[in-house]
């Protein structure tokens, strides 16, 4: 297959470029560079300066992967953007960076204040309280519901090792959130007072979702869709609860169709 459509030839990135300019050189053109010249004559000239940023910008991943290409270790051009994959992700900077290191810190007090009750190597197990506290919440917080949805959360995670310090750490988190989603405060009282309907429906599927201090991610395509308005409407909507202290923005997403970047917001209200 020859009729290839380059995924980084006219992005921002041009060690990406340079990467996918060989792999498609190797993989379709069995490294013919004529070939691969009069198949993308547009790109045949800027290719070179392409290297050069490869040159004085490519990490170790980047050169291991060049290696990969050169000794024909992708059998298809599928094999080397799905090695491409682990480069996509975005790093953290700003508000992204901070927050992580906020993060780290906080689990390093926990590990100090909890002692023997502190929970090490779970993550999974607090994603799904923090799913099972919306259900509660949802249903009613009735102490039979609670103690019943935490001996399962238990069950489906194997935990039922953990010591009874441990478990009543479990416990005090999932009654946390409960009460997170249960809580109505000045922030949505100001949202309220809006009388904006795509405004609070777009608020009530946030908090719906993800309790006060949750990190989330929130396409354009995704967040339209929930709230049920135009995509233009999304921006100014999410602009707003920012505004009122519902939301922060901790790192902006980026358009394009091979984007991996979804914003990400911290819910603060």
């Amino acid at each position: 297959m020859k009729d290839i459509e380059p995924r980084f030839f006219d992005t921002e990135n041009k060690t990406l470029a340079h990467l996918e300019w060989e792999a498609i050189r190797v993989i379709n053109f069995d490294g013919n560079h004529i070939d691969m010249g009069e198949a993308y004559p547009k790109y045949e000239q800027p290719q070179n300066f392409w290297m050069q940023k490869y040159f004085d910008n490519g990490s170790d991943e980047h050169h291991v992967i060049k290696s990969n290409i050169r000794n024909k270790e992708y059998q298809s051009l599928d094999d080397f953007y799905e090695a491409l994959k682990p480069l996509l992700k975005p790093k953290k900077k700003g508000k992204a960076l901070k927050d992580a290191k906020h993060r780290t810190a906080q689990a390093s007090y926990q590990r100090e204040q909890l002692g023997d009750g502190f929970i090490e190597g779970k993550p999974e197990l607090f994603k799904d309280a923090r799913d099972v506290a919306k259900y509660i919440a949802d249903v009613g917080k009735d102490e039979a519901i609670f103690t019943d949805q935490l001996a399962q959360l238990l069950f489906r995670h194997k935990a039922l090792e953990l010591s009874d310090t441990q478990i009543q750490t479990l416990w005090n988190f999932l009654d946390n959130q409960v009460e997170k989603h249960l809580k109505l405060d000045r922030v949505e009282a100001a949202i309220l007072d809006e009388n904006n309907k795509n405004l609070y429906f777009m608020w009530g599927k946030i908090k719906r979702e993800y309790p006060k201090g949750d990190t989330f991610t929130w396409t354009t395509k995704e967040a339209a869709a929930k709230c049920g308005c135009s995509r233009t409407n999304v921006a100014p909507i999410m602009k707003k609860l920012e505004k009122l202290g519902a939301i922060t923005l901790i790192q902006a997403g980026k358009a394009g169709a091979n984007s991996t970047r979804a914003a990400l917001y911290r819910r603060d209200a």
